[in-house]
């Protein structure tokens, strides 16, 4: 097995991890949280890159990349809405667009083609990750006591869900694009 599936796998383990660690209640279990988003995140980004390297592209990656993916973003954020830092009809668009996704890409390889990523896909990425990383350390310093006064729990709770909320916007978009783009394949199978 090649490196770059190595990490895509490991990004499952990353995420079963991440919410060991979550549901613990150590004083440092959430700063040991942050840690495993940024692996999962370097994962992510260096599996792809590694791969087109070494010329290691294989369909094993290109299909259980994006499902390692949203695996791990969306454990992360199920976490958060078990927390309470997350409305679940927020949670829920992240879980409809990966599943949309997915049959997307079930159907078209059916027809024999590999759905690629987009770029809005990419930009999805980018801000969940942003978002989980926000979100993590506000909650970080706020256990931490680094926040202003002004900021009590109630504030708290409404700059998470504020910073969460644009990611489902981004989200939300990516999903609509990825099913004008691929559609065809949907309605071909019917």
């Amino acid at each position: 097995m090649h490196v770059a599936n190595k990490l895509t796998i490991g990004r499952i383990f990353l995420a079963l991890s991440f919410i060991l660690f979550f549901s613990s209640d150590s004083c440092w279990s959430l700063w040991i949280c942050i840690i495993i988003a940024v692996m999962i995140e370097l994962s992510d980004f260096l599996d792809g890159r590694l791969a087109r390297r070494y010329g290691q592209v294989t369909d094993f990656g290109k299909l259980m990349d994006p499902f390692a993916d949203s695996i791990a973003r969306f454990t992360i954020f199920l976490c958060f809405l078990a927390a309470g830092w997350a409305p679940v009809w927020i949670v829920a668009i992240f879980f409809y667009r990966d599943m949309l996704v997915a049959i997307i890409r079930v159907f078209s390889l059916r027809s024999g083609v590999v759905v690629s990523a987009r770029k809005s896909g990419k930009a999805k990425a980018w801000v969940q990750a942003l978002a989980i990383f926000l979100v993590l350390g506000l909650q970080g310093l706020s256990r931490l006591g680094f926040l202003p006064e002004s900021v009590d729990q109630h504030y708290l709770a409404l700059i998470t869900s504020a910073i969460i909320g644009g990611a489902a916007l981004v989200t939300l978009w990516s999903a609509i694009d990825y099913w004008n783009a691929n559609k065809s394949m949907v309605f071909a199978a019917m």
